[in-house]
C-alpha cells in the first residue's frame, strides 16, 4: 500500500493550526517559525550558534529583518541569549522550554499524521 504523503502533510498541517489555536503559546508567524526551524538545525547538532551567525543563517533574510525576528522569538519565549564564558563580548542563541515544548508537539503531531493516513 503506498503512502499518501501529500495527504500527511496536509494533516500535519491542519493538526498545527489546531494545536497552535489550543496550545497557549505564542502564535508565530511565518518568518518566525521558519527562522526558529533554521536555529534548530544547529541545535539538534548540539552546535552553539552566535547571534552574529543567527541574523547571518540565511539568505531569505536581511540581517537587519532576521536581528527583528530574533528579538520577537525573544520577547515570545522561544529563545533567550546566553553570554559566552570566556568573551563577554559573544552571545549564544539558546532554546528555551518553551521552544522544547513547541518542538516536541510538532514532532507529534507528524507522528499522528502520519498513523491516521497510513
Amino acid at each position: 500500500m503506498a503512502i499518501d504523503f501529500k495527504g500527511v502533510y496536509q494533516r500535519f498541517v491542519e493538526l498545527e493550526v489546531a494545536a497552535e489555536n489550543k496550545s497557549g503559546l505564542p502564535t508565530l508567524d511565518l518568518s518566525e517559525k521558519r527562522l526558529l526551524s533554521l536555529f534548530s538545525t544547529h541545535w539538534v547538532k548540539r552546535k552553539l550558534i552566535t547571534v552574529v551567525e543567527a541574523i547571518n543563517i540565511s539568505d531569505e533574510f536581511s540581517t537587519s529583518t532576521s536581528h527583528r525576528y530574533l528579538k520577537m522569538l525573544r520577547q515570545k519565549g522561544y529563545v533567550e541569549l546566553i553570554i559566552d564564558e570566556i568573551d563577554n563580548r559573544v552571545k549564544y542563541v539558546s532554546p528555551t522550554k518553551q521552544a522544547d515544548r513547541y518542538f516536541a508537539t510538532l514532532g507529534k503531531l507528524m507522528i499522528k499524521a502520519s498513523d491516521e493516513i497510513a
